[in-house]
């Protein structure tokens, strides 16, 4: 597949058919880790492809520690949990969405180049859920995007 954006959305049809999922996207981390570009989006209106988040700014310290400096998927279930992680959980609840699951998409040295990012209805990440996401994206996730850091310079 040379496509990454058509692999994407190869994923994204397979995820919301067998796991649920209201907003997909996915973000790339920059070399340095301090800034995330979106590389994938279900609703670019709202989130578009291209879009930056700042992480010393736009989310939590625990989620970072989770997403990018580990090898664990991340799961705030409730939307009080999401309020305390994420800046723009105001935008996230007007779409309907209750939960958020992340999963940590690695390079061979086991080092995370971004995430994968399941925002669904309050509820929708059961651990079988979970489980089986992790296994669509391990299988499907095309391979890490050539990005740029906040200077332009490769990533």
């Amino acid at each position: 597949m040379t496509d990454p954006a058509i692999g994407w959305s190869e994923l994204h049809r397979r995820i919301e058919h067998e796991v649920g999922v209201i907003l997909f996207t996915v973000l790339a981390f920059t070399r340095g880790g301090t800034r995330m570009e979106r590389i994938y989006s279900s609703h670019p209106a709202e989130y578009p492809v291209g879009g930056w988040k700042d992480v010393a700014t736009e989310v939590s310290p625990a989620w970072i520690a989770i997403s990018r400096d580990s090898a664990s998927t991340f799961l705030a279930a409730t939307p009080a949990e999401l309020e305390t992680i994420f800046a723009d959980h105001g935008l996230i609840a007007s779409l309907g969405v209750g939960s958020i699951l992340n999963v940590p998409l690695r390079r061979a040295d086991g080092s995370n180049w971004g995430t994968v990012n399941l925002c669904g209805a309050e509820g929708t990440y059961t651990p079988e859920r979970v489980a089986l996401a992790e296994r669509i994206i391990d299988e499907l996730a095309p391979p890490e995007p050539v990005t740029t850091d906040s200077e332009g310079a490769p990533a």
